[in-house]
């Protein structure tokens, strides 16, 4: 879950700002306790933590609650966001073989969106769904974090697929209501208070080759994506430094108190400093789980019980648990 703490920049709050500008909202009113002022949005080396854009998020929420939109300024929102928003991300995405290879692409480097969501493919059958799951964002913001970033996601894949991409089927967690939001990106009636959210097609889908297929080019982009996500880890950060420490005593079972004084700094010290970074321990707990966890059912034959202890669980159920919501798979999906 790196991308819900690492830093980013303005692009998706600008992005939002105008938006609901044009619905009557001001910038002021987007931007109340942000810490982000009209200045900072107007340099482009600004950047700010996902909490900021949480916030900004909020507000919006609380304009649409006070009915001063007359529609969902998420779903709206959602329709803006282009491969080009995304910069070399977007265009790594493009030049991708096929739309598996899109798809690949998108959800490996999930980071360097602006998503806050968890986006996953899931495949049963001749069918593949693409699940975005936003079950670790407070339960104000929620739906809409959801309906952009779902929007976004299928609006971005309709510019790599061509054409309006057919989709099998539309689930939302929420109760159905009154109007069809959603009728841009799917034209049949979604189904409501479904288990998960999640858009399903033909998973032959998949294998179709895109126009704007380009070897050289993708070699390219996927090596400076890289780069940009290595750089965000490279820095000083005390992130980085409580995942190191996370990491060095993962099957000892890691508490806050132990890497604050390894660290030594105050337990009070710590949680600052994390959350002026936009993060919490237990953000990086499982962050380094979940990236450990798949490594070693892909790349080992230990036992789940054995993978369990390794990560510091004392029961093997916590862990499946604990994996279910990470991914959402059981561990044996990665097992090779």
């Amino acid at each position: 879950m790196q991308h819900l703490t690492q830093k980013r920049s303005t692009t998706s709050v600008l992005l939002m700002i105008n938006v609901a500008k044009a619905k009557g909202i001001s910038s002021d009113l987007c931007l109340k306790d942000t810490g982000i002022t009209t200045d900072m949005l107007m340099d482009a080396s600004t950047e700010i933590s996902p909490e900021q854009e949480l916030k900004l998020i909020e507000n919006l929420v609380d304009q649409q609650e006070a009915q001063l939109v007359d529609t969902s300024l998420a779903v709206e929102i959602g329709l803006h966001y282009h491969l080009t928003t995304y910069g070399i991300f977007g265009f790594a995405i493009s030049t991708s073989h096929t739309v598996r290879g899109a798809v690949e692409v998108g959800v490996g480097y999930l980071p360097l969106s602006f998503a806050f969501s968890k986006i996953f493919l899931r495949e049963e059958g001749d069918i593949a769904y693409l699940v975005v799951d936003a079950d670790h964002i407070a339960e104000k913001v929620r739906r809409f974090v959801v309906e952009r970033d779902l929007v976004a996601m299928v609006n971005m894949h309709r510019e790599v697929f061509g054409q309006n991409m057919p989709l099998e089927a539309l689930n939302l967690q929420w109760p159905e209501g009154a109007e069809n939001l959603y009728s841009a990106i799917y034209f049949a009636r979604a189904s409501y208070s479904q288990a998960e959210n999640s858009v399903a097609f033909n998973r032959m889908l998949l294998n179709i080759p895109l126009p704007t297929a380009n070897e050289q080019s993708r070699k390219m982009l996927l090596a400076q994506c890289q780069d940009l996500l290595q750089k965000r880890h490279s820095d000083n950060s005390i992130g980085l430094k409580v995942r190191n420490c996370i990491l060095s005593r993962i099957d000892q079972g890691s508490d806050m108190e132990a890497v604050a004084s390894e660290l030594c700094v105050s337990l009070r010290t710590l949680r600052r400093q994390l959350s002026h970074e936009g993060t919490s321990f237990r953000a990086l707990m499982d962050e380094v789980r979940e990236t450990l966890a798949i490594q070693l059912l892909e790349e080992t034959a230990l036992t789940m019980e054995q993978i369990a202890v390794r990560l510091g669980y004392s029961d093997t159920a916590n862990f499946f648990h604990a994996f279910k919501r990470w991914t959402g798979h059981p561990p044996k999906h990665f097992r090779r």
